[in-house]
């Protein structure tokens, strides 16, 4: 995959714990390898294999050996039990979740939504660039992080290591409020290389119930279409993550057939999940 010129920016702005931040760099000196293969695909929260196949399961266990937590984003969803047990085999934790699709309806809910709720007025929203202060991607973080969603690299959410970006709305005070974002994490040539993996969907607890998170949705959505040029987006929710749900199936996802099985070593990675 061609990576943009400024393709250093950002590259030691990572996030989470030492476990996280260990996948994070060590999966982005991983991907320097296989980013010509579409094989494999990178978010900026580690290496993924991009679908299953011959030899998939082997494939994850090797990466997550290697950074510490990998997984395969397309497990048709009769496979699933199967991968995961194969994966148990290997000595590894497993966690997985609902793999959701949205294309043209996503967008079209998308601009009805900020045409008529839009973000409060007391809010204004910021897209991370190339030219954004450290003080953006670290408020960014410290958003993300208080609801348990891990932040990609720096570089992935200044759209320098790939198409991608960051999404923060501040409030009147200038305090984070709210965040989203995504990435084209596949290659081009991948038969999804045209769909954005989107998300990162936080609000910090004092605002939530305020429609922040659907208007936060809407916005990024757009971006991933009208600015990455995107035409389908996935975003992966954990079972049982009823107002993720709620909110992905009312934008205009659907579940699509397949899940998204990850894999994590507990000898470098002790945590249960690397991100809710």
């Amino acid at each position: 995959m061609e990576l943009q010129e400024q393709q250093g920016a950002g590259t030691d702005e990572v996030f989470g714990t030492a476990e996280q931040q260990y996948m994070i760099r060590r999966g982005r000196a991983l991907m320097e390898l296989l980013r010509d293969d579409p094989a494999y695909c990178s978010h900026g929260r580690g290496v993924q294999l991009s679908k299953d196949g011959p030899g998939a399961v082997d494939q994850v266990a090797a990466m997550a050996m290697l950074i510490g937590a990998s997984g395969c984003e397309m497990v048709h969803y009769s496979e699933e039990e199967a991968f995961k047990l194969a994966l148990v085999q290997h000595k590894l934790r497993i966690d997985s979740f609902g793999n959701y699709f949205g294309g043209a309806a996503a967008l079209a809910f998308a601009r009805e939504v900020v045409a008529e709720r839009p973000l409060p007025d007391d809010l204004t929203l910021s897209v991370i660039n190339a030219k954004s202060a450290p003080d953006d991607l670290e408020a960014f973080a410290k958003v993300a992080l208080s609801q348990g969603v891990l932040p990609p690299d720096g570089a992935v959410m200044r759209g320098v290591g790939r198409p991608g970006f960051g999404m923060i709305a501040y409030d009147a005070d200038g305090a984070p409020v709210a965040t989203a974002g995504a990435a084209m994490s596949r290659h081009p040539d991948d038969s999804y290389g045209d769909m954005a993996q989107w998300g990162q969907l936080a609000t910090i607890d004092a605002r939530k119930g305020q429609g922040i998170a659907r208007a936060m949705a809407a916005h990024s959505i757009i971006h991933c279409f009208d600015v990455l040029g995107a035409k389908r987006i996935s975003t992966g929710i954990r079972v049982g993550n009823a107002a993720s749900e709620k909110l992905c199936t009312s934008m205009g996802l659907e579940l699509s057939p397949y899940r998204v099985v990850l894999a994590l070593d507990p000898e470098s990675f002790a945590s249960k999940r690397v991100t809710t």
